[in-house]
């Protein structure tokens, strides 16, 4: 998340604390001052005899205890949300929203501001149909404020009211935008963050497109291998048999060569045999033949 919208938001949701404590002050202050009574869309009257302004028909009470809990709802949820953005900036931590972080803020927001947007012209509209009412009623004034110099019927305290009203009237506002410019800022990092999730997605099915042709190589290659490692078993196979066949006949050669007698033997035998056999027939006077030349 960027440095400056962070600031910027932590600013938004101070303000709207503050604004919705002052609007539901001021509006309970001013409903205090005339005993209990809203005096938003009410109508008074004045004793010309006594010179003292009084209330002809206050509105509903819960009139008041409406913009008064929106006010202070929208605060507590502004406070405690501001404090953990503060802390994790001050700590130095990782400052990251997940989506559903966000939609959940922009949910909640939105939602108060549909109703501090209904709070803000009840008060304007409100505090406008009093003014009118005092103007037409008491003599001698041209604005709302005057009346405040007036005196009120006891126990009325009205010598603020105006004041009152105005700056919850105000604070309401300020409170309403606070929040619609929140609601802005999130929708624009919304739309920022939707910006890199589509380019990460871009890039994921790019990485995934050429994962794909880069497995289809390798599998190009690994059917490759594979018959070249079946051609080189066959050929093994092959030489194998040669290799079985011709250690079969070498052993068959030396057993028949082991079976039959070797003529060279023989012939030295048959010599032998004959240079023992002529001395002894020498001896009795019989000689040899002369080879013929």
């Amino acid at each position: 998340m960027a440095l400056p919208l962070l600031l910027l938001e932590l600013s938004l949701y101070a303000s709207c604390f503050v604004c919705g404590i002052v609007t539901a002050a001021s509006i309970t202050i001013v409903q205090g001052n005339f005993g209990g009574r809203c005096m938003l869309y009410g109508l008074v009257n004045y004793n010309v005899t006594a010179g003292l302004i009084g209330i002809e028909s206050p509105s509903s009470p819960s009139l008041c205890y409406f913009v008064t809990t929106i006010s202070v709802m929208a605060a507590v949820v502004c406070f405690p949300v501001t404090l953990f953005w503060l802390c994790t900036f001050c700590t130095g931590g990782e400052i990251r929203r997940e989506r559903a972080c966000m939609n959940l803020i922009i949910a909640v927001s939105g939602f108060f501001l549909f109703f501090l947007l209904i709070t803000g012209c009840v008060v304007k509209i409100g505090r406008d149909s009093l003014c009118n009412s005092v103007i037409q009623s008491v003599p001698n004034i041209t604005s709302c404020e005057e009346a405040q110099t007036r005196k009120w019927v006891s126990p009325i305290r009205g010598g603020r009211f105006y004041i009152g009203l105005h700056d919850a009237e105000n604070m309401s506002l300020n409170q309403c935008e606070s929040v619609a410019v929140s609601v802005e800022s999130l929708l624009s990092d919304a739309k920022r963050m939707q910006m890199q999730c589509r380019e990460r997605s871009e890039q994921l099915s790019m990485a995934a497109t050429q994962l794909r042709v880069e497995s289809a190589a390798l599998r190009e290659q690994c059917e490759s291998a594979q018959l070249d490692m079946a051609h080189i078993r066959r050929q093994l196979d092959d030489l194998m048999d040669t290799k079985s066949a011709f250690e079969a006949r070498e052993r068959q050669a030396r057993k028949l060569s082991s079976q039959e007698p070797d003529p060279r033997r023989w012939r030295y035998r048959c010599c032998c045999w004959r240079w023992v056999c002529t001395p002894a027939v020498s001896s009795v006077g019989v000689l040899p033949p002369h080879p013929s030349p």
